[in-house]
């Protein structure tokens, strides 16, 4: 029998998330904060918070506004961690690419009491552009160095991003703060709305919003209002330089082999992170699959690229025997078991020139072929960063300063 208490929704947040402890009811046109922030629009939703394009009345911008949900502390991390952010005064290219919090304030609803963060509005998530050539690095080169100088702005006051990948990389959109609620709405789309209700036929009550609303369209957003600098966001699994967080939720083909294999999560993490990015922003796909499982095509995909990891790491994955022998080297395919094939780094690379449908494992005459001056640089990039052993990774100083950025377009500062 189930538990749910509403009908589901396929394109919003679950509204069984809406309970005591959970996340805060809002619909289009509430007010919050003595009636500073008014709800125009639906930014996104995440395991702990809805994110809301808000009208500030006070000084007549349009903000992103981040509800947390009652079982996250009043003073989280994040709070904390935006607040380091904002106290610092170092000068460094990367700052203007790194979110900055305008506001945050406490809420008290039916569900608990919810902490409430606001930043400045911003676009879609990174994305390989549609116009972009196959094999052109133009954009990897241009949007990388900034990832890296805001990563390098991070670690430089000593706070790993913690889930760095590219939902949390947007887009920064010129000011729109004189457009009407009007204009949002024939760019966005009108707000389409779900009604919440109750699978026992009972009243909804408070606990739950009267409708949901699905995310709006972003992407038009952009097309109006895009520039070509991003913005990094999303705190919520950062940490300072001196902890070791037991564990990371991010997505698997960005996740490091620390977090895959369960070893010691260090500020490294980023590096590795950021390696996956550039590629996938090259590439036009993710460096590392996922297909059936979290976290279990990825081991077996890290594994084909660089070989068996150390042995501490080694001996944390039980499922190794199914895929590999003792020394790292594929076994063959066993009845519904699909057989792993080593695709190194090079030849991933070296498939950034070629169509979808003709990358390859790469023949015994194509390995031994030197990549394109462009390509190797891009390779010796990410070699810095793709290596089991945190330590050995490139810093982002050394990262920023590598000759992969020196033919890109220039920074805007």
């Amino acid at each position: 029998m189930s538990n749910r208490i509403y009908g589901p929704s396929s394109h919003t947040e679950d509204p069984d998330r809406y309970k005591h402890g959970g996340l805060h009811p809002l619909v289009i046109g509430d007010s919050i904060h003595d009636g500073r922030y008014r709800i125009i629009h639906k930014l996104g939703s995440g395991s702990f918070s809805t994110v809301w394009l808000a009208r500030d009345t006070l000084s007549n911008k349009y903000v992103s506004l981040k509800v947390l949900d009652a079982s996250t502390p009043l003073g989280s991390k994040e709070l904390r961690i935006l607040h380091h952010i904002a106290a610092s005064s170092l000068e460094h290219p990367g700052r203007q690419y790194v979110t900055h919090l305008l506001d945050n304030f406490v809420i008290e609803g039916p569900n608990g009491q919810h902490r409430c963060l606001v930043t400045e509005a911003a676009g879609q998530r990174l994305s390989r552009k549609p116009e972009s050539k196959v094999g052109s690095l133009d954009q990897a080169r241009r949007t990388g160095l900034q990832i890296a100088q805001a990563l390098g702005f991070l670690h430089a006051i000593e706070i790993a991003h913690g889930d760095c990948y590219t939902s949390n990389i947007l887009t920064r959109l010129q000011n729109f703060d004189d457009w009407s609620e009007e204009d949002i709405y024939e760019t966005m789309g009108q707000p389409v709305k779900h009604m919440v209700w109750r699978l026992d036929g009972d009243p909804r009550g408070d606990n739950a919003p009267e409708y949901t609303v699905q995310v709006g369209n972003v992407a038009a957003l952009d097309a109006r209002l895009a520039t070509d600098r991003i913005v990094l966001v999303d705190f919520g699994e950062a940490f300072y330089h001196e902890e070791r967080p037991k564990k990371i939720v991010t997505p698997a083909p960005f996740a490091s082999p620390e977090i895959v294999f369960g070893t010691e999560i260090t500020p490294a993490h980023d590096q590795w992170a950021f390696a996956c990015i550039l590629y996938e922003i090259a590439a036009d796909h993710s460096l590392f699959k996922m297909i059936f499982g979290w976290f279990n095509d990825t081991l077996k995909d890290q594994v084909a690229m660089l070989g068996k990891p150390p042995q501490d790491a080694w001996e944390r994955w039980d499922g190794r025997t199914k895929y590999f022998h003792h020394d790292g080297t594929p076994k063959e395919a066993e009845g519904r078991r699909l057989t792993v094939r080593p695709l190194t780094l090079k030849q991933r690379v070296r498939n950034i020139s070629k169509p979808l449908a003709e990358r390859n494992y790469g023949s015994p005459s194509e390995l031994n072929e030197p990549l394109s001056e462009e390509l190797q640089g891009l390779y010796d990039l990410l070699r810095g960063l793709l290596v089991y052993d945190p330590t050995s990774r490139s810093s982002f100083d050394e990262v920023q300063a590598h000759s992969f950025f020196a033919q890109g377009c220039p920074t805007i500062l």
